[in-house]
């Protein structure tokens, strides 16, 4: 997992001040290896502007996505 970030369900906001470089730094390593066009990195950019609670959760539901792989189809 990224340091600061919620490893599982996020029941309230995470707290605490993140400076918006940090925020962006939390969001590219959630993206990590992911190939990002110009919207992308502009919405990445735009989303590490917000609240910190905003991109914590952001980041944290990227990660336990990636984590948990591909989702399995019932057929």
């Amino acid at each position: 997992m990224i340091a600061g970030v919620p490893g599982g369900p996020v029941q309230a906001p995470p707290r605490g001040f993140v400076p918006p470089a940090e925020q962006a730094r939390i969001l590219a390593a959630a993206l990590a290896g992911i190939e990002l066009g110009a919207w992308d990195r502009q919405i990445v950019q735009w989303l590490a502007g917000l609240d910190a609670c905003t991109v914590l959760t952001v980041a944290s539901l990227i990660a336990r996505a990636r984590a948990a792989g591909p989702a399995r189809s019932g057929r």
